[in-house]
């Protein structure tokens, strides 16, 4: 399964207060979804890239439509910063890439489970393993 690729502004146009961007990300109960915040000519992006796409697919493999990736893309032309500081303000981040991992409950919505810049793929892996397993816990509490 590829990752799934959205524009910031994309993005933006969706959020609200009702609908904050966390909400928006992560809408299945039982799912787990692996974000990366990326910006234009972030080499630490673009080294992260080629082992985001095979973590992406060997965890498809392993547990199909449980978990899934979003690359989330924040345009810096010509070193203008405004659309990099909107998203800054949207997810907290500082750092490019910063990953998440985000699950649905059912009494508060989608929660991040786990926040990092630039992690190992092994690590970030790992957390996503034991994000699967929580959120298949909670899944089961509502059912």
């Amino acid at each position: 399964m590829p990752i799934d690729q959205l524009e910031f502004t994309e993005l933006e146009k969706q959020i609200s207060k009702a609908k904050p961007a966390l909400q928006l990300l992560a809408p299945d109960l039982g799912k787990v979804r692996a974000i990366a915040i990326s910006r234009d000519n972030c080499p630490a992006c673009k080294r992260q890239k080629p082992k985001l796409d095979k973590l992406a697919k060997d965890m498809a493999k392993k547990h199909g439509d449980k978990v899934g990736f979003i690359r989330i893309h924040v345009k810096q032309p010509s070193g203008d910063v405004t659309e990099s500081l909107r998203a800054k303000d949207v997810f907290g981040h500082y750092f490019y890439p910063t990953n998440l991992i985000l699950f649905r409950t059912k009494d508060r919505g989608a929660v991040e489970y786990y926040r990092n810049s630039s992690p190992r793929m092994s690590e970030l892996q790992g957390n996503i393993e034991t994000a699967l397993k929580i959120a298949a816990m909670l899944a089961k509490e509502t059912s």
